[in-house]
């Protein structure tokens, strides 16, 4: 956490929650400093140990202020109006939104950038009473509207503007002048014309300012000089004749600003003259002296001691003896004594870097600090230049000190305050429980002591690889804390908590905790495997699935087999998310359309995986194979020889969930991309298709399957269409979510064929069945007419690689489905179709899910909680939600 984070004026505890949970305090806190009135600016020590900062959320824009009441003029069908710009809440203001109301009724609304705050609206209608509205933009949004301005008057050209002040040097001269009224449009330019001997001259454009410079006059001339406004309307009359004016000759009062004053301080100021003739005459023109000052008629000397505080504009004129003229329009700036106001210093903590500034109100800059009585708490500094009270309190107590601020005038004031400084926070962090099962959410208890403590605590869990992961922030009331949170990783995971304090900015960090997080079996499954393939004996895959409702962290996960090797996923490997695999690979895997996670030289010969978890008991949480230690329930049956063809041992689905009834024959099938047993044991047709975490598809809620045709019953046509040998079914995938589905396919999870699967609710063993096998479509897409009359275009879908035709495809194949550019977006639905061989027939079932890729997937992170205590369902095998699918069953005769 950086120094610059940690020095800032004090604030309500903000709280960056990066995962969900619960977090009443129930604590006592120690006693308040009873003079204590706000929060105020501090620091603190750095961390005992490094730890990754918590990111905490950037305050969220407001919308800006509305605007005073704007002023409006108006001529047929233009109009300008006028406003100021209101409070941006923090966020720079990006634009106005300008709404006419004639005569009461609002129309249409004028958008403008934030460049000006005067705007010309055309295209009004004629006639009628126009007013109107302005609003401001900023990031969060457009504001409320300012009040209805006065009903538009005329707009016109502005009017004469008056020259208070006129002094010439040698080749210039510099004017003041008051504006007159503008005519309803803002002033963009002064027009300054000179005049010599009545003789009009050519003008000069000056900028907005009502104080300019005329240059390039003729040395020894006498000048007299008009002033007229330029606005979108054009330039208005000129002002009256300035008095006259000589270059090098009348006086020039190019003296600089006087000085500021203070009120109850003598005061001098010398206004000096050049060329003219002396003796010279002195006096205010116009405006008035601040009380208390007085101006010498014979050298323009200001004094006096000054009575009221304020800013005072006048014009001082000087006559020399021949009668010349100069004037010139002057400040003066009135200040009172300094005053101090603080509120009471904030509380310290030993050992936490501390920070306060002191303000000063009035006075005459520079200033000077100083502690005037009573030592300051050890190891803190006042800074004299800055009245920055700052440093790192090592002894705690109370300390009455008296600060003095002293300004440029010597005049002085102080303030007393009594700092207080605590006793170093020690922060204690409890767990219900030192031993629990992933997914399992336990509580933590925090309490901070001896002093007063408010802010933040981040729970930090230091992971088996030894590196610090934050897994959320959570407020601290009454010095305590209490959150719930479920178990990130297997094994020993070791928590502490870092205390940021808001009230004395100390930064503390916990004992630690160490919490044994057990795996439970089933919560990672075995989905397909291969111990050989179409690449000889080094064609092998093994893919895992999670099966709980968060994140699992694969990383320390063994993959045993029989008499070896061992596979160890690494460290760097990132969990996992519900639904989705991890796919470990030999060297010679062929199924190039899926990227494996993990590839090593060898996943045994034959006979099965093991998964073990890496916690302290070494969970198996799923087995499957045919050699000893290796099934769960009865064994798979063994090949006679390693089979040399496109197969998978596969995981059965029933609804899209894992089958698991802890019996690896009921729940697994051997799938392959040919007809018949393979090397003596019987398959049905199919295709390994292991899922991984880097594929582009993933399952959700989001797609749902649905009859193409609803008005007609599913076993009807067009929804199902029977020709000859050949059976067509049609359905719609809808996208049910809020972003565009970007990839979607279709995979089939249960179908009756020899050695297939079971209909899901069948009795064991299952009645006679028909047999189904999916083809190739003859044509790429179908017109079809539904029951409404509508006519749809239905996509005849086509199996992905490894599946062939012939023999066709079967379990776990899958399809995909073709979608526009763009996607598959929310709401919308296409229509698609499977086509099937029967090639016996009778009863029969069919079913699939939808996988899908959508543009931002939802997050599926580890809960935490922060702000009511409450009851997290523990995450155990097959509890995430799945997508929808379809499911087709019927008779074919």
């Amino acid at each position: 956490m950086s120094l610059s984070h940690r020095l800032r004026r004090l604030t309500a505890p903000a709280v960056a929650l990066t995962l969900t949970l619960s977090a009443p305090a129930a604590a006592p806190a120690s006693a308040r400093d009873p003079v204590r009135e706000r929060a105020a600016p501090a620091a603190v020590t750095q961390p005992a140990a490094p730890v990754t900062p918590i990111a905490k959320p950037a305050a969220k824009p407001v919308r800006p202020g509305a605007p005073a009441k704007p002023t409006a003029a108006r001529k047929g069908g233009r109009a300008v109006v006028t406003w100021k710009a209101p409070d941006d809440h923090g966020s720079k203001l990006t634009g106005y939104v300008v709404t006419p109301y004639r005569d009461g009724r609002a129309q249409p609304a004028k958008s403008f950038d934030a460049a000006k705050t005067s705007r010309q609206l055309t295209g009004l209608r004629a006639g009628g009473t126009y007013t109107f509205t302005v609003a401001a933009r900023n990031a969060a949004g457009t504001g409320p509207a300012s009040p209805r301005s006065r009903a538009a008057g005329p707009l016109a050209l502005p009017s004469a503007p008056t020259v208070i002040a006129v002094f010439a040097n040698s080749v210039a001269a510099t004017l003041s002048w008051t504006p007159g009224p503008d005519g309803g449009s803002p002033v963009t330019n002064w027009v300054i014309t000179p005049y010599i001997g009545g003789v009009k001259q050519a003008a000069q454009t000056l900028g907005p300012a009502t104080t300019g410079v005329v240059t390039g006059l003729t040395p020894g001339v006498t000048y007299r000089f008009t002033v007229a406004a330029r606005t979108a309307e054009g330039i208005g009359p000129e002002s009256p004749l300035s008095p006259a004016v000589t270059t090098n000759v009348s006086p020039t009062l190019a003296f600089p600003t006087p000085p500021p004053a203070a009120v109850g301080v003598a005061y001098v100021a010398a206004l000096d003259v050049t060329r003219g003739v002396p003796p010279f005459v002195w006096s205010v023109e116009s405006g008035g002296l601040p009380p208390g000052l007085t101006i010498r008629p014979n050298d323009g000397t200001l004094s006096g001691v000054p009575t009221a505080a304020g800013t005072y504009p006048l014009v001082v004129k000087v006559l020399d003896a021949d009668g010349n003229y100069g004037s010139r329009l002057i400040v003066l700036q009135i200040n009172q004594a300094p005053s101090l106001r603080n509120p009471a210093p904030p509380l310290g903590e030993v050992a936490a870097i501390y920070s306060d500034q002191f303000t000063v109100v009035g006075g005459t800059a520079p200033f000077s600090w100083s502690v005037a009585s009573g030592p300051l708490p050890p190891g803190l500094t006042l800074a004299p230049a800055t009245g920055l009270l700052a440093g790192t309190p090592t002894v705690a107590g109370a300390f009455p000190v008296t600060v003095r601020v002293t300004d440029a005038f010597g005049l002085s004031d102080t303030q007393n305050f009594r700092i207080l400084v605590q006793q170093a926070s020690i922060v204690t962090l409890t767990a219900e429980t030192t031993l629990t099962n992933f997914g399992a959410p336990i509580t933590f208890n925090v309490t901070i002591g001896p002093g007063s403590a408010e802010g933040t605590v981040t729970l930090i869990d230091v992971l088996p690889n030894g590196t610090d992961e934050p897994l959320g922030t959570f407020p601290v009331v009454f010095n305590a804390a209490e959150f719930q949170v479920q178990m990130p990783a297997f094994g020993l995971n070791t928590f502490r908590v870092q205390y940021d304090s808001t009230n004395t900015n100390a930064v503390v960090n916990s004992n630690t905790v160490t919490v044994d997080v057990r795996a439970v079996p089933g919560q990672l499954l075995l989905g397909q495997f291969a111990q050989s393939g179409v690449n000889g004996p080094a064609d092998q895959f093994v893919s895992l699935l999670n099966t709980t409702s968060i994140n699992l962290p694969i990383a320390g996960f063994r993959v045993e087999t029989p008499g070896g090797p061992t596979v160890t996923v690494p460290q760097s490997a990132r969990p996992i998310p519900p639904g989705r695999g991890y796919l470990i690979a030999a060297a010679d895997y062929s199924l190039v359309d899926i990227r494996p996670d993990l590839v090593v030289p060898s996943l045994g010969t034959a006979g099965g995986f093991r998964a073990v978890a890496p916690d302290v008991s070494s969970t198996v949480t799923d087995r499957v194979g045919s050699a000893p230690g290796f099934f769960e329930g009865n064994p798979l049956p063994a090949f006679s020889s390693p089979p040399f063809v496109h197969h998978a041992w596969s995981r059965l689905r029933v609804n899209g969930v894992p089958q698991n009834t802890d019996d690896s024959p009921t729940d697994f099938t051997l799938v392959a991309t040919v007809l018949g047993p393979i090397n003596g044991v019987p398959s049905a047709l199919g295709a390994p298709s292991p899922r991984n975490s880097l594929g582009a598809f993933a399952q959700n809620n989001i797609v749902q399957s649905t009859l193409l045709d609803p008005g007609v019953p599913g076993s009807a046509a067009p929804n199902r269409v029977v020709s000859g040998n050949r059976l067509t079914l049609r359905f719609a995938i809808t996208n049910r979510g809020t972003t565009p589905v970007t990839q979607a396919r279709i995979r089939i999870t249960a179908l009756s064929q020899v050695n297939g699967a079971p209909k899901p609710g069948d009795p064991s063993p299952p009645p006679p069945h028909g047999d189904l096998r999916i083809i190739n479509p003859t044509t790429s897409s179908s017109e079809v007419t539904l029951s409404s009359g509508e006519t749809v275009t239905v996509d005849n879908l086509r199996l992905d690689p490894p599946s062939t035709y012939p023999p066709g495809g079967g379990l776990f194949s899958v399809l995909t489905a073709p979608l526009e550019f763009g996607g598959l977006g929310p709401g919308r639905s296409i229509y698609l179709a499977l086509t099937f061989i029967i090639d016996t027939p009778g009863r029969h079932w069919v079913g699939w899910d939808v996988d899908a890729l959508v543009s931002a997937p939802p997050s599926a992170a580890a809960q935490v909680s922060g702000s009511t205590k409450k009851k997290i369902k523990p995450a155990g095998p097959m509890t995430g939600p799945f997508h929808q699918g379809g499911f087709r069953s019927g008779t074919l005769r």
